[in-house]
């Protein structure tokens, strides 16, 4: 549960340093409910191989996507609350021990300033009372921006490029979080490098995906149970 003080904290900035909707401008939030209800449920779907199933909580439409672009290129970290709240409000999680973000690699932390999977993983690990490992998955080789790449290029592109650093094993069921999926190359080769070093369940939660024209739903959203 999410402190008393913490939200009054939250508040007592709001109320003096109020915010403008990353989205429409809106001066009372940095994401306003009428953007959030705008927000459209990603459709049942089967999770890529290797990973027994996913979480996707939205369709990558405008909203969602100037949200995340100002978590990651403006810096406005709170904006990871409200999405992570807001995915949390909607969605019950899936069975896990631990909840994982996905590394970035230190040049590209570095130049960030944060992990925005990580800010996500901690908010989310407040709401659904799961613990949050920040530490032991490493992405030891950068693999720059996927953004253009094909999907057989991203899955050469991330092969081995994470590896489990702790001398301790890793949870036996893990929860992966990251902003956006796309192919899935990039929790695959996390959810590989966890295998490697112990554990037996790997499911993701994303906030968005793109949906690719005329792609059929293959499973209800009963495979994360």
């Amino acid at each position: 549960m999410i402190s008393s003080l913490q939200r009054l904290l939250e508040q007592l900035l709001d109320l003096i340093y109020p915010e403008r909707c990353a989205v429409c401008g809106t001066t009372g939030s940095l994401f306003c409910a009428a953007c959030c209800s705008r927000l459209t449920p990603y459709p049942p779907e089967a999770a890529p191989m290797g990973l027994e199933a996913m979480l996707v909580a939205w369709l990558y439409g405008d909203e969602v996507r100037q949200a995340i672009h100002a978590l990651k290129y403006q810096r406005r970290r709170r904006m990871a609350l409200l999405l992570a709240d807001a995915l949390a409000d909607d969605w019950s999680p899936p069975p896990g021990d631990a909840l994982i973000p996905v590394p970035l690699h230190p040049d590209r932390l570095a130049e960030r300033g944060f992990n925005q999977a990580e800010e996500l993983a901690r908010r989310l690990s407040q709401r659904w009372r799961i613990p949050l490992c920040r530490q032991g998955l490493i992405r030891e080789r950068d693999t720059g921006h996927q953004a253009r790449l094909g999907r057989r290029a991203r899955q050469s592109n991330v092969a081995g490029a994470f590896f489990w650093s702790d001398h301790r094993p890793p949870p036996e069921r893990v929860l992966l979080v990251d902003d956006v999926l796309t192919t899935g190359a990039t929790l695959v080769a996390c959810a590989d490098a966890l295998r490697r070093a112990g554990t037996h369940e790997v499911r993701a939660v994303a906030l968005a995906r793109s949906r690719a024209p005329n792609r059929r739903a293959q499973r209800t959203m009963s495979v994360l149970q």
